[in-house]
């Protein structure tokens, strides 16, 4: 029970943190991968806000791919 909370209270702070950082930098940056001259120009907010999303998915899936494993 108290685990549940705790990560619930930390996923709620970490998500005000990322909002607040989202909103104080909403400069374009320039996103490119090198062997190829195409370059995008996006927010950083919202840059930010897709590596992180990306991010949670992946260690979802990671973590659902362990735990079905150990099955």
């Amino acid at each position: 029970m108290f685990k549940k909370l705790l990560s619930k209270i930390l996923f709620l702070c970490f998500l005000i943190l990322v909002i607040f950082f989202s909103i104080s930098n909403s400069e374009n940056v320039l996103i490119g991968i090198w062997p190829f001259n195409n370059r995008i120009e996006i927010p950083l907010f919202f840059f930010t806000i897709i590596s992180l999303t990306l991010g949670i998915f992946i260690g979802m899936l990671v973590s659902l791919f362990s735990t079905i494993n150990k099955r």
